[in-house]
């Protein structure tokens, strides 16, 4: 095998074991941003077509046209986080498949289920505006960021599954 077709050793802290002791390979941080970043663009999409049609809805219904806003805003973003963490749940999301990763659980390594996603899926849409405004802010200010596969809370991991 030539060199050029041999994988490199990988960094050692891209190397994690799941609680039950089976190895696993850690997603970079560029997998990790793709893979939010064409999500969260996927449920922008979903939220604009929801949008329209809770509006046409609540005018039908002879709503109001503050309480249909309202209800078109607030139900279309809910309803488009909900409903594509809730589809995703039987697969991987899209950003997932082309970022080549997958959300496992770190207690045994078994891929989320369609209740856990949607609500991951709710709260990266709800926080990606934040979430964005510190992977920007980070560099500019010097600061080195944080280390996604340190600091984490330990009940799901984004492994990289190109590489086991």
């Amino acid at each position: 095998m030539s060199q050029s077709t041999q994988q490199k050793p990988l960094p050692p802290w891209r190397e994690g074991t799941f609680k039950d002791g089976r190895p696993f390979v850690e997603a970079t941080s560029g997998q990790r941003v793709g893979k939010y970043a064409l999500d969260v663009l996927i449920v922008l999409v979903l939220f604009v077509i929801l949008f329209f049609i809770l509006a046409a809805v609540t005018a039908g219904a002879g709503l109001s046209r503050d309480v249909g806003a309202a209800i078109a805003l607030g139900g279309g973003y809910a309803l488009s986080a909900l409903g594509y963490g809730f589809v995703t749940g039987f697969s991987r999301s899209l950003g997932a498949k082309a970022a080549g990763v997958r959300n496992l659980r770190y207690r045994d390594g078994k891929p989320m289920g369609p209740l856990q996603s949607s609500w991951r899926m709710l709260a990266l849409a709800l926080l990606w505006p934040f979430i964005f405004l510190g992977v920007v802010v980070s560099p500019l200010t010097g600061s080195p960021g944080i280390n996604a596969n340190k600091t984490r809370f330990r009940s799901y991991v984004v492994a990289d599954v190109r590489r086991r």
